[in-house]
């Protein structure tokens, strides 16, 4: 399966705002259909000084009370509740949500509550729940250690914890427990993947840098002289387009001798290709309905190329670093020039089959 894509990754953000629920009941459900996948998860969350008893079911959306709803439960075969987890993406910590769910933990042995989060907002997050235990009327939490990728803390004078998981680890340990469940477990995997990619990660002093502006005009700069400067690239009637999502220019490829001319295309600097992949902020972008040179591409083999949601293709354009501008911009300029050396035949074969058979 590719790490981008699956069902309920494109499904769920789509039908429901409740992408956090969607999750926990696609958790519940794995944990409930194995018992290797209960057994992973308590041997994840254990150690020396804490092992929780073996798992026997997980409910999900329990009414603790009026006002408190657990997203998991996790029952052992006595019905005590051994394990909450509270599953977080982009939700905020809600008042109490810590100091108040350890509450209902079963006092007669170990037992935990923990939150699965993306990795980004591990530091943020934690620090918000050990603020929830700073009343000295409540429940307090000793000092915070690390047991392998989760931080945990244990509630002074019982045998509760409360801990903080990533995603990516959790659902990793679970795929090795059991591989009937691999399918189902990778589907969870990438929609929690996809949710990483939109969690908002805490700013820093450098991200108000003048430095990242600066870049990004610059980048817009390569698109315009890029396109301009180029016979090979016309954009009659085309225009460029600030977008949510970057900048770009639309074009498409001349063939300066015949005239004939691909489908439009797109010169881009796009932000959510480039925080997606971390490789560049420069790309060429083909719409899913230009099929023709789309496949040409895909043919040829020899041209690197991504997917986005609506099957648009999206080509890498490499930028040089360490040189002056105009290096830049020449080196860009070839890199378009190999997928229009592509293109352009497969768009005079076509043109002449059209012609011959009209």
């Amino acid at each position: 399966m590719s790490d981008d894509h699956s069902l309920l990754a494109h499904l769920v953000p789509k039908l429901t705002r409740g992408v956090e629920d969607a999750a926990t009941d696609a958790l519940a459900y794995i944990l409930n259909m194995s018992e290797q996948c209960r057994k992973a998860l308590v041997d994840l969350v254990s150690d020396g000084n804490g092992n929780l008893k073996p798992l026997e079911n997980a409910k999900t959306q329990v009414h603790a009370s009026d006002e408190e709803r657990l997203d998991l439960v996790a029952y052992d075969s006595a019905g005590s509740m051994r394990l909450i987890i509270e599953s977080k993406f982009w939700a905020a910590l809600l008042s109490g949500q810590a100091s108040g769910y350890v509450k209902h933990l079963a006092c007669d042995g170990p037992a935990m509550l923990l939150f699965v989060a993306p990795e980004v907002r591990s530091e943020t997050l934690w620090s918000k729940i050990e603020r929830q235990f700073d009343d000295p009327k409540g429940l307090q939490l000793e000092q915070a250690r690390g047991i392998g990728p989760m931080k945990v803390a244990n509630v002074v004078n019982t045998q509760k914890r409360v801990a903080l998981m990533n995603w990516s680890t959790l659902l990793d340990r679970l795929e090795l427990a059991d591989l009937s469940m691999v399918h189902n477990i990778r589907q969870l995997k990438v929609l929690a993947h996809a949710q990483d990619d939109v969690a908002f990660a805490p700013l820093h002093g450098e991200d108000f840098s003048a430095t990242i502006p600066r870049r990004i005009l610059d980048f817009n700069r390569i698109v315009d002289d890029v396109v301009w400067g180029q016979n090979w690239m016309e954009t009659a009637g085309l225009k460029a387009a600030p977008q949510s999502d970057g900048y770009l220019r639309f074009f498409r490829f001349l063939d300066e001798s015949s005239g004939r001319t691909s489908t439009d295309h797109a010169l881009c600097v796009s932000y959510e290709q480039w925080a997606k992949t971390g490789s560049t902020p420069l790309w060429l972008r083909f719409w899913h309905d230009r099929q023709r040179d789309i496949d040409a591409i895909r043919g040829h083999g020899g041209v690197e190329y991504t997917w986005s949601p609506g099957n648009h293709m999206w080509i890498p354009l490499r930028l040089q670093t360490g040189v002056e501008y105009s290096d830049v911009l020449e080196d860009v300029v070839a890199q378009i020039e190999r997928v229009r050396d592509i293109v352009l035949p497969v768009t005079e074969a076509t043109d002449s089959t059209e012609l011959a058979t009209g």
